[in-house]
This record gives structure tokens, C-alpha cells and sequence, in this order.
């Protein structure tokens, strides 16, 4: 997988004043990338932070046929979790759903995205509502396809 970050929308996390309505810059292509990839099974480290939310800590997630099948918490916080028999398979993205949602997206609230050469989000923030904690951050690392 690529490792060099294409596109940096800003690194203003928690601030959307300032940052143009419409299309995430560069979600699409980088989408795309990873579609053309043909990469359908293949584990990655996710690390989940900001806001008030379940899914916060460092995990690795196996995908199987585009499907997440195992996540296994991978520092205290996302031991923690996992160990408190949470649903974490239907709570952690794919790399295609977490782009998917980027895409859907508008600019304004995702004050940071970052995306490699194979077209993996390496970070992302979302940020719905500036001044509620409701900001998610999520950065993607170490994607190795399985099958």
C-alpha cells in the first residue's frame, strides 16, 4: 500500500469556520484509488479519538470479502472495550465505508482528511457540529491485504 499523503484538507481539527462548503477535496479520487485497488480482504490499525463516543482506542480490524469479521483492541482503551463484549464489528468501518462516508461528506465538517497514494484515509476528522463534542477521529495505518 502507498504511504504518502496526497491531500490535506486542513489541519484545523475541531474547527469548521473557515473551511468552503461542498466536496471533501480530493475524498472522491482518493475513493476511486482504493476502488481500483481491488483490495477486498485485509486487516489495518485504526486508531479512534475525540468525542464523546464508544468507539475510542487503538484496534486492529481484519476485513473479509469487504465485510469487517475481527477487531481486536490493540492498546488499554481498545482492550477494554473489546473485552466488554461491545459489537465492535458493526461499530468499526471498512477503509471503503469510512471513504464512503468522507465522500458523502461536505467539506465543512471534516476539518482534516488525509489520504495515501493507494487511496487509504490515513487521517480523518469529522466534525458535524463545531462546539459540541461530537468530533470523531479516526487514523488508518499498517494495511496489508489477507486473501
Amino acid at each position: 500500500m502507498g504511504t504518502g499523503a496526497v491531500v490535506l484538507v486542513a489541519g484545523l481539527g475541531g474547527c469548521g469556520d473557515g473551511i468552503p462548503a461542498g466536496p471533501v477535496p480530493g475524498a472522491a479520487e482518493a475513493a476511486e484509488r482504493w476502488a481500483d485497488g481491488g483490495v477486498d480482504s485485509y486487516a489495518y490499525s485504526l486508531t479512534s479519538s475525540c468525542g464523546e463516543r464508544l468507539l475510542i482506542g487503538s484496534y486492529r480490524v481484519t476485513v473479509t470479502d469487504g465485510a469487517v469479521t475481527a477487531v481486536e483492541g490493540l492498546d488499554e482503551v481498545g482492550r477494554r472495550i473489546a473485552g466488554e463484549a461491545q459489537d465492535l464489528v458493526s461499530a468499526v468501518p471498512t477503509i471503503a465505508a469510512l471513504l464512503d462516508r468522507v465522500v458523502d461528506a461536505d467539506a465543512s465538517t471534516v476539518p482534516e482528511a488525509t489520504f495515501d497514494d493507494a487511496g487509504v484515509p490515513t487521517a480523518v476528522t469529522f466534525d458535524p457540529s463545531p462546539g459540541v463534542d461530537d468530533e470523531e477521529c479516526y487514523a488508518v495505518a499498517d494495511v496489508e491485504p489477507t486473501a
